[in-house]
């Protein structure tokens, strides 16, 4: 029986979400086939094999050199910072593990928004209009023409640190009198931030993808979101007002725009084993807004409900990423 080390846990500030998408596969994966061996990351950066999902404070600590004594195939639950930038990823190539999800550079390039954006906008892809702020790179004169420029931008505008996951950090702006406070804030999680144009009257769209080389793309699915604001990380988790559509209310040929697109993206982007690809449609035209290289297992997460709604049972899923692992 194959034996698979699940990691979750992680020094991200996803932590809890994280645990939270292990406790998800670890009771829907099938122990017929595998040996699950859970493997919690604590806040500290150590990781510790735990005996359950509760008793993770309980654990025995193991060195990194020492996981090929453990597990067969790593499958991390490690969303956010060093769980899915490719810090976590590296760490396994280092052991010449298998794995599952993307691999370093694809991990890298995909989690910091910045990047993310200056390479698809190289590629001729549509998106948002946007401007990325290193305040640990630029000088003071540069920073100041980046901040003047922003006030050219159509509002709402969004104001985000470039590294971080499940919308923390991220302030929505209707009025330029809170850029300061919400550049502090973005600045909390990460010294560089990205302030992009917002849409209004538009639509939000999530594809699940699925495989290495050939790939399973799901239908798409809309996130509605209530009170004029946006899906952050209490509509997220918390809150339970946001409404999930699948199929999503879009035309057959935004569907046809939506999939072509997610399709480029994740080849281009060089991503293997499965990802949640979010764009916008607005008037009939489609942006790209990122992608999501560890997407979440929560009871209330997309991706698993996109997959289910394309014919892909919650063990199966789990079972096919195991098996797309190199």
């Amino acid at each position: 029986m194959k034996k698979i080390g699940l990691f979750f846990g992680g020094p991200s500030n996803e932590h809890e979400v994280s645990i939270t998408s292990a406790v998800n596969v670890a009771k829907n994966i099938d122990t017929q086939k595998y040996e699950t061996i859970l493997i919690y990351w604590s806040k500290d950066g150590g990781f510790l094999i735990v005996p359950d999902m509760v008793s993770i404070k309980k654990g025995n600590k193991i060195m990194v050199e020492d996981f090929k004594k453990y597990f067969d195939v790593a499958l991390p639950m490690t969303h956010g910072k060093y769980g899915e930038d490719g810090v976590l990823q590296a760490i396994f190539e280092s052991q010449h593990l298998l794995y599952s999800g993307c691999h370093v550079l694809s991990s890298a390039l995909c989690f910091d928004k910045s990047v993310f954006k200056d390479f698809i906008s190289g590629h001729g892809i549509a998106q948002s209009k946007y401007i990325a702020i290193d305040y640990t790179l630029n000088n003071p004169t540069e920073i100041k023409e980046k901040l003047d420029s922003i006030h050219n931008f159509n509002l709402p505008v969004f104001v985000k640190p470039a590294n971080s996951g499940s919308s923390v950090g991220i302030t929505k702006l209707d009025n330029f009198g809170s850029l300061e406070g919400a550049i502090k804030e973005a600045r909390k999680h990460d010294e560089k931030v990205v302030v992009e144009e917002g849409f209004m009257n538009h639509k939000e769209i999530e594809l699940a993808v699925l495989g290495n080389s050939e790939l399973v793309i799901s239908e798409p699915g809309e996130v509605i979101i209530p009170f004029g604001g946006f899906y952050d990380y209490d509509e997220k988790y918390k809150l339970g007002r946001t409404e999930t559509k699948i199929p999503a209310d879009i035309s057959a040929n935004e569907i046809k725009q939506v999939k072509k697109i997610a399709e480029k993206v994740y080849k281009l982007c060089g991503c293997s084993g499965f990802a949640r690809i979010d764009m916008f449609v607005q008037d009939g035209k489609v942006y790209m807004n990122e992608i999501n290289t560890l997407p979440g297992f929560t009871d209330i997460s997309m991706y698993p409900k996109l997959m289910i709604h394309a014919g892909v049972s919650y063990e199966d899923l789990i079972s096919r990423i195991i098996e797309l692992a190199y």
